[in-house]
């Protein structure tokens, strides 16, 4: 794939090179888009995710498909060091820099579905709007479980579909309009923001997702649904 904007035709699952192009390509107004698109809300769902996961002070998290690092400022006050895995450089570029006065921070390049880390290294992992977007969801869970420490914690963010139906019209018709349109004019690549809500739009969700974690080697412990079923909270733990 040479342009980003040919994503715009894809339908799942991509390769790791696809989804390493497509964040590289709109790394730059990511953070930007992300607000605008969800008028700030993004931000208040972060914040309940970190709310929602175990405080380990001498422990270590791992915040996989970490982006820009958003979650990182939230996550280290309560760890001894948190490790920030993306498959996209540019993304990591700009990690590094808004976080640089966090020095108990690593960043790694790395695909999620192969992770250069020992089994059980980890007491605690993050993923927010990450998972949909890797080639083998399964796969990348399967492998944040073998990093996880046994009785450790994952908690993921994830965009979902509202069950009600005048909201979910609503919703739809502003995933299809809207949110195109809006990421063609500020990042310059509507194809990346045609894929990411068609990606959304199939994911599992619900009781489903809680399927997909138990199928990988997860016990699912609490499920939070945020405004109407656009997004969910999911917390589990690995065995003991």
């Amino acid at each position: 794939m040479e342009n980003v904007s040919d994503m715009s035709s894809l339908s799942h699952p991509v390769s790791v090179g696809d989804v390493r192009n497509m964040f590289d390509n709109i790394a730059p107004t990511y953070d930007k888009l992300n607000g605008v698109l969800s008028l700030g809300i993004n931000r208040l769902w972060e914040r309940r995710l970190v709310r929602n996961l175990p405080k380990v002070s001498g422990g270590l998290c791992l915040d996989v498909c970490t982006g820009t690092g958003a979650l990182v400022p939230r996550l280290s006050p309560h760890y001894r060091g948190v490790v920030a895995v993306d498959i996209s450089t540019e993304m990591l570029s700009r990690g590094r820099k808004r976080c640089q006065d966090i020095p108990q921070t690593a960043w790694i390049e790395s695909d999620a579905q192969d992770m250069p880390f020992a089994d059980d290294s980890f007491d605690v992992i993050s993923v927010s709007y990450g998972v949909r977007n890797l080639p083998s969801p399964e796969t990348g869970l399967r492998e944040m479980c073998r990093v996880c420490l046994p009785g450790g914690t994952i908690g993921v963010l994830e965009f979902g579909q509202p069950t009600n139906k005048v909201w979910s019209s609503l919703y739809q018709w502003y995933s299809k309009n809207i949110i195109p349109r809006v990421g063609a004019y500020i990042s310059g690549d509507g194809g990346a923001y045609q894929y990411l809500p068609r990606t959304a739009a199939a994911f599992p969700c619900g009781s489903e997702f809680e399927d997909l974690l138990k199928a990988t080697g997860w016990v699912p412990r609490k499920t939070i649904s945020l405004c109407g079923g656009i997004a969910f909270i999911y917390i589990a733990d690995k065995p003991a």
